[in-house]
């Protein structure tokens, strides 16, 4: 059990009661409700999760933070606000956020409940033809995301600045920061990623459009209905979303799995790809590929994507 999870089951499972989702539930759609059951979907990393059956609907999840007035659960709900009134990408409607601490502690968002099952639950058990229709649907939806576009880069709710390159790299460099403190990363490949670090504002500088993106895509933060070996995707949960790069969006799904060589030709159809393209995806998934080195150290599959990617940087800067 870790830490978070023991501050969870301390802070928040107590108060875990019909009586007191009932409460928050109806406070939060503005009539009484009668709740037919509730279940723990997950305890995430930080936050509680419940989903909520409410007779007549629609179900509920709650997620709980026990700090009170969190800023990642407040900011979920402007996120998620924004979306559903900008997009038509299918998202988990937001319908309060209670910081009220009666009688649940903390912070809680109230949104409905996407039906389904989170892709990676179901992707195991699909034909081969329904994982193509299921990445189908995917790359349908971020296309119609990316036809959104802007010249500000940063949180969707309130962009932050119009230059990527810094945007970007700070979080680079909080990342690195990290992953040099974790001890999980040999000092060849640290000292290899160092020296390319002074050559990546050159190669970001290039991107001026920024584009409303997931941030996240991946198959645990996609909901799907399965049926007859295939699925529908019927929403997308934990959204970052902010203005950014679409390699960025991209080059994400990639590295899980989620965009091949026939996504991607659907997606450059729509909406072609520049020339830097593919040496940025290989940028911003050096970064990912080292951020799980820290969080998964024996897994190979990221120390190996973390040096291919390094490796293809430096041949395109020769």
């Amino acid at each position: 059990m870790n830490v978070m999870e023991s501050v969870l089951n301390e802070k928040i499972d107590p108060f875990i009661t019909e009586e007191s989702i009932k409460k928050v539930v109806a406070r939060a759609l503005e009539h009484d409700v009668t709740i037919t059951g509730f279940e723990t979907l997950t305890g995430g990393c930080w936050n509680r999760v419940i989903g909520v059956a409410v007779d007549g609907g629609p179900d509920i999840v709650l997620k709980i933070n026990p700090e009170r007035n969190n800023p990642g659960i407040e900011r979920e709900f402007h996120v998620l606000s924004a979306f559903a009134e900008k997009t038509r990408m299918p998202v988990p409607t937001p319908y309060a956020v209670d910081t009220s601490e009666d009688p649940i502690p903390g912070t809680v968002l109230v949104m409905k409940r996407v039906e389904g099952v989170v892709l990676h639950h179901a992707f195991g058990r699909m034909s081969g033809r329904g994982r193509r229709d299921v990445l189908d649907q995917i790359i349908g939806h971020v296309i119609d995301l990316h036809r959104l576009k802007g010249s500000t880069f940063g949180g969707v709710e309130a962009p932050e600045t119009d230059d990527w390159a810094s945007f970007w790299l700070a979080r680079f460099d909080r990342a690195m920061s990290e992953v040099e403190k974790s001890g999980h990363v040999g000092k060849s490949l640290l000292k290899s990623v160092y020296e390319l670090r002074d050559r990546l504002p050159e190669l970001l500088k290039t991107v001026e459009v920024s584009t409303l993106t997931h941030y996240d895509i991946w198959s645990g933060n996609v909901m799907v209905l399965p049926k007859n070996g295939s699925a529908e995707v019927t929403g997308y949960i934990d959204i970052p979303g902010y203005w950014a790069d679409y390699a960025r969006e991209l080059s994400f799904m990639a590295m899980f799995g989620l965009l091949d060589a026939e996504a991607l030709a659907r997606y450059a159809s729509v909406h072609p790809l520049d020339e830097g393209f593919e040496l940025r995806l290989n940028v911003y998934n050096l970064k990912m590929h080292l951020k799980h080195i820290v969080m998964y150290p024996y897994e190979a599959y990221y120390r190996e994507g973390a040096e291919s990617c390094a490796a293809f940087i430096r041949r395109a800067l020769v």
